[in-house]
């Protein structure tokens, strides 16, 4: 039988079982604690080696950069001294980069500065300009010589009806200055020391008059300036006007002091004496900086009258000129249109120069002699002409007689298209002009139907039939004989013409004649007389070099007398012939030594 062990003595079996316990409470607080033990493992490499954390840290640098700036400060004071070093050796290493990134911003400023000085520079130039010459102006110029300031000067204080020169940004709760902006012609100071002063002379306003509580301020005059106070709940702008400000100026001060508090309300709470925050505001400011001038009098000054004058004889004489010279252009155009035989073309002006060009008949008159009639030198005419033939009248005409070159005895007749010739010329130059006719731009027809054709043969026989019958006694002419004078013209003018144009030479000898009666001495120079009496009658040396003229006598011995016996015979011996005959050369003519 078993007997009962006490309960504070171990068991063998116990004592054999403690190790593997105490695996399994080791296994069991592996089991449990496991995910937080590898935690810890990895909090304490983290802590052990820090230079291995930083991925880890770049993602929230940025965040932890911005946290812990709103805070204070510190970190900006932190960093000021490694961003100036990083800077500078930056700069030191290769400005190149700093001045292309600065570029964008300095530029557009540097042009606004160009421009502003530029726009300041003009206004004042034509300020003095304008107020120079007049009578205003010399009392200006007395005054500036006697006050020894500039004219420009003078001139600006006399013209301007006010002008903002500066604009104060103020904090009102302690008197610092945060912005200042001035025009460019304003006569800058302390900018601080003014802000203390304006902020002073507030205080001792309202501490010497007991104002009351809400009333402040607002305007301060000294000389020719004004100062425009404007007070807000966080600042105050002051504006500085010189000159008389006209009401909405204020208003304006007003609106541009309210809208900073408004935007820049995190600024104003977060104020500790730094005024870089409130650099934003100088385009603010800047709009209130503007300058307004007197509107001039109505009134014209004497030298704007001179100069109106002036312009408008000038633009009188101007347009008068240019009416003549188009109206001479004009002029010029039509005639030169109207010139038969020519076809413009081309017909401009470029500069001095006129360029002609176009269709002209030979036979027209040249355009160029025109335009030098008109005025205009050879030297400056440039004309390119085209020949065609045109079919006006005139030009067929002109064209058809020297073409066709009839003789003076024959006539040329135009009607349109048709041509006619009449009168009388040779058979030779009527063949040809029937060929030469066809060739003639214009003739569509030709007649040549009343054109009488003779040949020399035939105006010598015809001349050789011709006899003037005298009185006894005389060697005048009678009535009856004159008669005869005409036809025998016509046939010596024809004989002459065919001569000529045959290059042949015609010998016309009149046979002057006598009867019995009377002492034959006398009979031979009553026969000379009456030859010479009819050659005078023609006309004799004017028929021209290729018809001569020579005078013979008709002797007795060459007529019967017992023929001569009856009245009517001896009349035919009373009596003035002719004999013609042809040489087929010209005479040559020796001159006398």
């Amino acid at each position: 039988m078993n007997q009962p062990r006490p309960n504070n003595q171990p068991s063998s079996a116990d004592t054999a079982a403690s190790p593997q316990l105490k695996q399994e409470w080791a296994e069991l607080r592996t089991l449990l604690l496991a995910p937080e033990q590898t935690q810890l493992t990895e909090l304490r490499n983290r802590i052990d080696h820090t230079e291995t954390d930083a991925p880890s840290v770049s993602k929230v640098l940025a965040e932890a950069i911005t946290l812990r700036g709103k805070q204070d400060e510190r970190l900006t004071a932190a960093l000021t001294p490694h961003v100036q070093t990083a800077l500078t050796s930056s700069v030191r290493r290769n400005p190149h980069v700093i001045a292309e990134a600065i570029a964008p911003i300095m530029g557009p400023a540097i042009r606004q500065a160009i421009v502003r000085t530029l726009q300041g520079m003009m206004q004042s130039f034509n300020q003095t300009i304008d107020h120079s010459l007049s009578p205003k102006g010399l009392a200006w110029r007395i005054e500036a010589w006697r006050t020894g300031r500039p004219f420009a000067e003078v001139v600006l204080l006399h013209t301007l009806r006010f002008r903002v020169e500066q604009l104060f940004l103020i904090h009102r709760d302690t008197g610092l200055l945060l912005h200042h902006v001035a025009s460019d012609t304003a006569i800058i100071h302390d900018q601080q020391l003014v802000s203390g002063m304006l902020t002073a002379i507030q205080a001792f306003v309202q501490d010497t008059f007991s104002t009351p509580r809400g009333q402040t301020l607002n305007t301060l005059e000294v000389g020719e300036c004004r100062v425009l106070i404007e007070q807000g709940s966080q600042a105050i702008l002051a504006c500085v006007v010189r000159g008389t400000a006209p009401g909405y100026l204020r208003a304006q001060v007003q609106q541009t002091l309210e809208s900073i508090q408004l935007d820049y309300a995190d600024a104003f709470a977060a104020f500790d004496g730094n005024p870089s925050g409130f650099d934003a505001t100088h385009d603010r400011l800047m709009e209130c900086v503007q300058t307004q001038y007197e509107t001039p009098r109505t009134k014209t000054s004497p030298m704007t009258w001179v100069i109106l004058s002036g312009t408008s004889l000038a633009l009188a004489l101007w347009g008068w000129t240019s009416y003549h010279n188009n109206q001479h252009w004009k002029h010029i155009t039509q005639r030169l249109s109207a010139m038969p035989g020519i076809v413009i073309t081309t017909l401009e002006r470029d500069g001095n120069r006129i360029n002609l060009a176009g269709l002209r008949d030979p036979l027209a008159e040249d355009p160029e002699q025109i335009l030098v009639e008109e005025g205009i030198p050879s030297n400056q005419i440039t004309a390119h002409w085209s020949p065609y033939y045109s079919l006006d009248l005139p030009f067929i005409r002109q064209r058809a007689t020297a073409m066709l070159n009839p003789p003076p005895t024959a006539t040329l007749h135009f009607q349109e298209e048709h041509l006619a010739v009449t009168g009388t010329a040779s058979h030779a130059w009527a063949i040809e002009a029937k060929k030469t006719a066809r060739l003639i731009p214009g003739i569509q027809d030709y007649r040549d139907d009343d054109l009488r054709t003779v040949s020399i043969e035939q105006l010598i026989e015809q001349i050789n039939l011709v006899s003037f019958l005298f009185d006894s006694g005389s060697s005048t002419l009678s009535e009856q004989a004159q008669g005869k004078l005409g036809p025998l013209r016509t046939f010596l003018e024809d004989l002459q013409i065919l001569a000529q144009s045959s290059g042949q030479h015609i010998v016309v000898e009149a046979i002057g004649g006598a009867d019995e009666t009377g002492p034959e001495t006398m009979n031979l120079l009553l026969a000379t007389a009456r030859a010479h009496t009819v050659i005078a009658a023609l006309g004799g040396p004017s028929f021209g070099s290729h018809l001569t003229f020579t005078t013979g006598i008709e002797t007795m011995s060459t007529v019967s007398r017992g023929r001569a016996q009856t009245p009517d015979k001896r009349k035919l011996l009373r009596r003035t012939s002719f004999f013609t005959s042809i040489k087929d050369k010209m005479p040559q003519v020796v001159p006398t030594p």
